[in-house]
């Protein structure tokens, strides 16, 4: 079923991301509160969800799983090498086509590694299903996750005008997703 349209491009449907298994999260409770000075035991609930928090937004932010999760994803191939979000991958499981027929493996061409973009085919509204996730956190990230943390912790109770990252957490968050001109 090859795509039949005037202007041919790619685009996200609709996803899901489901977690796999009991979340370890990155940071420690220990961690985020020796980066952010405080000495207590008071707040370590706020901590634990600050943690959360903040993994969830530098993925977000560079479109990609730290932690392992199941994707489901809808989406168009029609110009072809559409690239996969939230990588890393770690396995790719199933790809459908538009009548939720399997496509099998000698029809369909996926380039990369960890970052995988699908050549072929070149459908609409495909479904694909694969697993994500880091075996490790790089430093760089970790950190990034910890000026989350404080910037939330620091922050927290305020109304500040701005997209909820703060900006070394961007910088970095930037470099992770692979089309930013800041590396």
């Amino acid at each position: 079923f090859p795509v039949t349209i005037g202007f041919m491009y790619n685009f996200i449907i609709d996803y899901t991301q489901e977690d796999l298994g009991e979340i370890t999260e990155p940071v420690t409770i220990e961690e985020a509160k020796q980066y952010c000075r405080v000495t207590n035991n008071v707040e370590d609930d706020l901590f634990s969800e600050l943690i959360t928090q903040s993994r969830q937004a530098v993925e977000k932010a560079a479109n990609i799983s730290i932690t392992p999760k199941t994707i489901t994803l809808w989406f168009t191939n029609a110009a072809g090498n559409f690239q996969l979000p939230f990588g890393p991958m770690t396995e790719f499981i199933s790809l459908t086509d538009q009548n939720n027929q399997p496509v099998p493996t000698y029809v369909y061409k996926l380039i990369g590694g960890q970052y995988p973009n699908l050549q072929r085919p070149l459908y609409e509204n495909m479904e694909a299903v694969y697993t994500t996730g880091m075996e490790s956190v790089p430093k760089e990230l970790k950190i990034a996750i910890l000026d989350q943390i404080n910037y939330g912790y620091e922050n927290r109770g305020m109304d500040v005008n701005d997209m909820g990252v703060c900006e070394k957490t961007w910088r970095v968050c930037q470099r992770w997703t692979r089309t930013s001109p800041i590396l």
